[in-house]
């Protein structure tokens, strides 16, 4: 994935093809901010981590030679002409040369294979945004499939100029359009009209564009309809629902897309460190919380457990819920420490297998229900089965999952099955396809109507 930064007249001009028809030092300093800052507090770029910018060779001739390569980031420029070393070459001395050697990539092609390369392994341990900024051609290429499917985000500057010299413009497709490749651009932020301090009073406002969700859009009008037309229902918590039954979303997978809602903050590591655990067949939560993964700790105390009738087991020893079910299916439990190995069917070593050797297979599925265990399990597992089904070369992965936290987990539960689906694609040989998420009781807690709504403004 990427993003896009770029300045632009009233009509959508962005210059000559030589130079940018104004000075706004503002805007330098938002472009230089985006495409520089990196994520979390006070993390300063390093060749170890940083952002890359993609360029064009008429763009990266437009930077002074002093400013060249633009510092903290790594400079990719797509030249048929021109290698690394020529760029390199084109530095003022040798210091400068030897400085930045690690700061500079020619690319003899255009933007999809720019990306491709630092979407490749040597890129990407490095790489944590990569931003387009132009010319006119690679700006054009962006807005075209393949590249758009991989679009974010548009950071777009509009400069009021007194009058317009460009030859070179940036327009947004309208939606509907052939052009638009059926991306509907929606604005995320927009500043107040602005004042440079450059001497002309020159007016300008920034704007962030984003694609328009139609797959979160499934969730959150699945939560208000939950909020609206709920069936008021108690639960063993107490804390009592709202609720419905039976309800379907789906989430593409494709050109590397994974469904991490923007409406809410999804944590992704615990999902990552979750999902492993699962796969591993561990019931042990405490290998979780030493992982500062703490999802599982309340029904892994000693007083849940005890509230369960499990007193035998350890602390955080869950008993065999869902991994131990995935790998060690039908196998006699007896703590979390035990040796398993051979005991039980292994579900998910079955459908690697079955998908490599016969992906029209039509029983491809696990589960995590076992009524006979669920007697032994801290909490009968929610999400419970998992069907995988192959098309054209993609896995796709219907989820059932009977109990549907909408403000909790729910979100965790969609980017779960599809890193799972990932996976097991990559594993298999295959691409990611789609999934599918089928709920049963879908309900939001009376307690989250307040946060839901809150998150459904946004």
């Amino acid at each position: 994935a990427f993003s896009l930064v770029v300045a632009v007249d009233e009509h959508g001009g962005i210059g000559d093809g030589r130079s940018i028809p104004w000075n706004v030092p503002e805007d330098m300093k938002f472009f230089r901010d985006v495409t520089t800052k990196l994520r979390g507090k006070n993390v300063k770029p390093s060749p170890a981590k940083r952002n890359a910018v993609v360029m064009g060779r008429k763009t990266w001739d437009s930077i002074p030679p002093k400013f060249r390569p633009l510092p903290g980031r790594l400079n990719v420029v797509l030249s048929s002409t021109l290698t690394t070393q020529h760029l390199l070459d084109g530095l003022p001395d040798e210091e400068k040369r030897n400085l930045h050697a690690d700061s500079i990539v020619a690319v003899n092609g255009g933007l999809e294979q720019a990306l491709q390369l630092l979407a490749s392994p040597n890129y990407t341990p490095s790489i944590e945004t990569v931003y387009c900024i132009g010319g006119g051609s690679v700006y054009a290429e962006a807005l075209r499939p393949p590249c758009v499917h991989l679009l974010q985000a548009i950071y777009r500057t509009t400069i009021r100029a007194s009058e317009s010299s460009c030859s070179v413009f940036f327009r947004v497709p309208e939606s509907g359009t052939e052009a638009a490749a059926g991306i509907e651009w929606q604005r995320e932020t927009i500043s107040e009209e602005l004042t440079s301090a450059n001497g002309n009073e020159t007016k300008y406002y920034f704007e962030k564009l984003i694609p328009r969700n139609r797959e979160e859009e499934q969730y959150l009008s699945l939560v208000d309809r939950i909020i609206r037309e709920g069936n008021v229902k108690h639960d063993r918590t107490g804390v009592g629902t709202l609720s419905i039954f039976g309800a379907q979303m789906r989430f593409s997978l494709r050109n590397n897309r994974l469904p991490l809602l923007t409406t809410k903050r999804v944590f992704w590591r615990g999902v990552c460190e979750e999902l492993l655990w699962f796969l591993r067949g561990e019931t042990y939560a405490k290998k979780l919380s030493d992982k500062g993964v703490h999802i599982w700790d309340d029904n892994g105390s000693r007083a849940f457990l005890d509230s369960r009738g499990l007193t035998e087991y350890e602390e955080m020893d869950l008993g065999p819920v869902y991994g131990f079910q995935w790998r060690h299916f039908g196998a006699a439990y007896t703590h979390h420490d035990a040796n398993y190995d051979g005991q039980g069917v292994d579900q998910i070593k079955a459908i690697v297998e079955t998908l490599k050797t016969n992906p029209d297979d039509r029983r491809m599925l696990f589960t995590a229900w076992n009524p006979s265990a669920l007697p032994r399990m801290a909490l009968p597992p929610c999400h419970l089965l998992a069907q995988f089904y192959v098309s054209n070369g993609e896995l796709s992965c219907m989820l059932y999952q009977r109990s549907c936290d909408m403000g909790l987990g729910v979100p965790f539960n969609i980017a779960s099955y599809a890193l799972l689906t990932i996976l097991i694609a990559k594993a298999t040989g295959l691409r990611p396809g789609e999934l599918v998420h089928t709920l049963g009781d879908a309900h939001v807690y009376s307690n989250h109507v307040e946060p839901c709504n809150e998150q459904l403004k946004r």
